[in-house]
């Protein structure tokens, strides 16, 4: 993957580094903790140059090192706007709208320039959504609803 701008030296450090994030006691496995649990525990200590799109999208969806992947996020989305990360076209674009106002980071509120640049880019791609996702009306549906909501507050 390029090389985000907005990175820059961080780029070579992990979200535990940028953190400060020191796991103490017995490393996270699966058979203890589970798959979600141990995937953001080995995601957390890549650096994120190493990071793919479907890690990116992730780790987003567990709310964990905003800062840093929001805008890793928003880049790819301008090349391809309903890229299919894992799951479907357009889940990076749905992790992104599932982000809460209340984390820890208060993301949105907090970030109204990324914010602004996200809701320019959904309109600029609007009139593609059909095409690019096909007949998954269900998924078109709920962006577009979330998309209002989203760019109105």
């Amino acid at each position: 993957m390029k090389k985000p701008k907005s990175l820059n030296k961080n780029y070579m450090r992990s979200i535990c580094q940028l953190e400060g994030w020191d796991w103490k006691g017995e490393t996270i496995t699966v058979e203890d903790d589970g798959m979600t649990a141990y995937r953001c525990y080995k995601l957390t200590q890549k650096p994120l140059k190493d990071l793919s799109p479907e890690d990116i999208c992730f780790l987003i969806g567990q709310e964990c090192g905003l800062p840093y992947l929001v805008p890793m996020a928003l880049e790819i989305l301008e090349r391809d706007f309903f890229i299919e990360t894992e799951y479907y076209k357009g889940d990076l674009v749905e992790a992104l709208l599932q982000i809460k106002d209340d984390n820890k980071y208060d993301y949105w509120p907090s970030h109204p320039v990324e914010k602004a640049r996200f809701c320019e880019m959904y309109k600029s791609n609007q009139q593609n959504m059909e095409e690019a996702l096909g007949y998954f009306w269900d998924v078109i549906k709920i962006i577009r609803r979330r998309f209002d909501k989203f760019c109105e507050q």
